[in-house]
C-alpha cells in the first residue's frame, strides 16, 4: 500500500509478514514489554482491530498495554502494512481468523488473549472456534458477535444495502475510486463523523483524520466485500457454548453498534463479564485508552493461573 501505518511511530519492535496458502500475506507489529522487569503477569494481548482500521483508536492504549505483556497488533488483508491480496478474494470472517491463528503462530508468543474492536470481536470468536488453543480469552470493545450491519446505526437498512454498493463498486472500481479517496479525505466528512457519531470532548479531530486516511487507502471493493462477508457471519450457535473467558464492554452512546445489541452478546455467552462506559461511543479505545488498558489487563491477568494457589 506505500502508506505509513498509524501505529508507527509507536516503534514495534518487529514487524511480521505471513504467507497464507491462498497467496495473500498480512502484517503484524510486535511490541514487547517497555521498562518491565520480569516476566510479563498477563499472556500476550492480540489486537484485532474494526474493519477499515488500521491502528488509529489504538495508537495511545498500545503503550498501555505493553507496559504489562506483549502486543501483537494484525493488519487485516489489505489494511495498513498488508498488501491487498492477489484475487479471487478470501476476506469471511473465518478467513481473517486463521489469518490471526498463523500470526500468533509464527510470534511464538504462546496463547493470546484475544482483543476485537468492532468487526474484531467477531473473528476473535472465530479464533477461538477454529483454533481454540491459540485465545486464553476473548474481549470485545464495541464488538458485535455477528450479523454487524442487522442493527448499524439502528436500522436494518445497510443490511440489504452493502450488496448492492458492493456489485456496483465491482463493476465501476476505476470510476469509484478516486471519489472514495476524495471524500474520505474531505475536512467536511470528518467534522461530520466528529460531531455526529463520537465525543468531540474526548476524540480529536486528529484522530478522525488517521482513521479517514487509512480508509482511503483501500480498496473499496475490498472493504465492501469484507463488510459484506461480517454482515452474514453469524455465531449463534458458538455463544451459548463458548467455553473461554470473555468481557464485553460497551459504550451507553454507541449509535454503529446500539447498546441493547452488545448486552444480548454478553448475556449469550456463559459467563461473560459485562461493562458498560456511560459517557463511551463506538470509538471507546480512542476516547477511553486508560479506563480501557486497566479493564483488559486485569481481565488479562486473570487468564494466568495463580502459582501461589497451590
Amino acid at each position: 500500500m506505500g502508506e505509513p501505518s498509524s501505529l508507527a511511530g509507536l516503534g514495534p519492535d518487529r514487524t511480521i509478514r505471513v504467507a497464507r496458502p491462498d497467496g495473500a500475506e498480512v502484517a503484524a507489529d510486535v511490541f514487547l514489554p517497555a521498562d518491565r522487569a520480569g516476566p510479563p503477569t498477563a499472556p500476550p494481548l492480540l489486537i484485532l482491530d474494526g474493519i477499515g482500521c488500521a491502528g488509529w483508536a489504538f495508537r495511545r492504549i498500545i503503550p498501555l498495554f505493553r507496559r504489562e505483556t506483549p502486543v501483537v497488533f494484525l493488519y487485516y488483508r489489505g489494511h495498513g502494512k498488508s498488501d491487498t491480496p492477489p484475487r479471487p478474494w478470501h476476506l469471511s470472517v473465518r478467513d481473517l481468523a486463521f489469518d490471526a491463528a498463523a500470526v500468533i503462530e509464527a510470534v511464538e508468543l504462546g496463547p493470546v488473549c484475544a482483543v476485537g474492536f468492532s468487526l474484531g470481536f467477531s473473528v476473535a470468536l472465530e479464533l477461538a472456534r477454529v483454533a481454540p488453543g491459540r485465545a486464553l480469552g476473548l474481549v470485545s470493545i464495541a464488538g458485535p458477535a455477528g450479523r454487524v450491519l442487522d442493527h448499524f446505526q439502528g436500522t436494518d437498512v445497510f443490511r440489504d444495502l452493502v450488496p448492492l454498493v458492493h456489485r456496483a463498486a465491482a463493476v465501476a472500481h476505476d470510476l469509484l475510486l478516486p471519489v472514495w479517496r476524495t471524500v474520505l479525505a474531505s475536512r467536511i466528512t470528518r467534522l461530520v463523523g466528529l460531531y455526529t457519531q463520537v465525543d468531540p470532548e474526548r476524540l480529536h479531530e486528529e484522530d478522525l483524520e488517521v482513521y479517514l486516511h487509512e480508509m482511503s487507502r483501500m480498496d473499496p471493493e475490498l472493504f465492501l466485500g469484507m463488510l459484506e462477508e461480517a454482515a452474514a457471519y453469524d455465531p449463534s450457535d458458538l455463544l451459548p457454548v463458548l467455553d473461554k473467558p470473555t468481557l464485553v464492554i460497551a459504550g451507553a452512546r454507541d449509535r454503529f453498534v446500539p447498546l441493547p445489541v452488545l448486552r444480548r452478546t454478553a448475556f449469550s455467552i456463559p459467563g461473560a463479564r459485562w461493562e458498560v462506559i456511560d459517557e463511551g461511543t463506538h470509538a471507546l479505545p480512542a476516547e477511553h485508552p486508560t479506563r480501557i488498558a486497566s479493564d483488559v489487563l486485569a481481565f488479562a491477568h486473570g487468564l494466568v493461573p495463580d502459582a501461589t494457589a497451590e
